[in-house]
């Protein structure tokens, strides 16, 4: 499987974040829940091995409080 030079990753609660990887096809993959020390190794491996990160929690929230903006009309 060929994948993309691209991680994604989200905080799920104070101490865990969860990871995305996006295969060649195009959509994305849930790769794995980190803790916070997990996901600073994680971060700089992918850095040193030329990959795009980026933190997607503040686009995360925003989608969540706008899908719970519709439910509540």
């Amino acid at each position: 499987m060929v994948y993309y030079k691209r991680m994604a990753y989200c905080q799920i609660d104070k101490t865990k974040y969860v990871t995305y990887i996006f295969p060649i096809w195009g959509q994305y993959m849930r790769y794995k829940i980190l803790t916070q020390q997990e996901l600073e190794v994680a971060l700089n491996k992918c850095k040193l091995a030329g990959w795009k990160v980026s933190n997607i929690t503040k686009l995360s929230n925003k989608m969540l409080e706008i899908k719970s903006q519709r439910t509540r009309r």
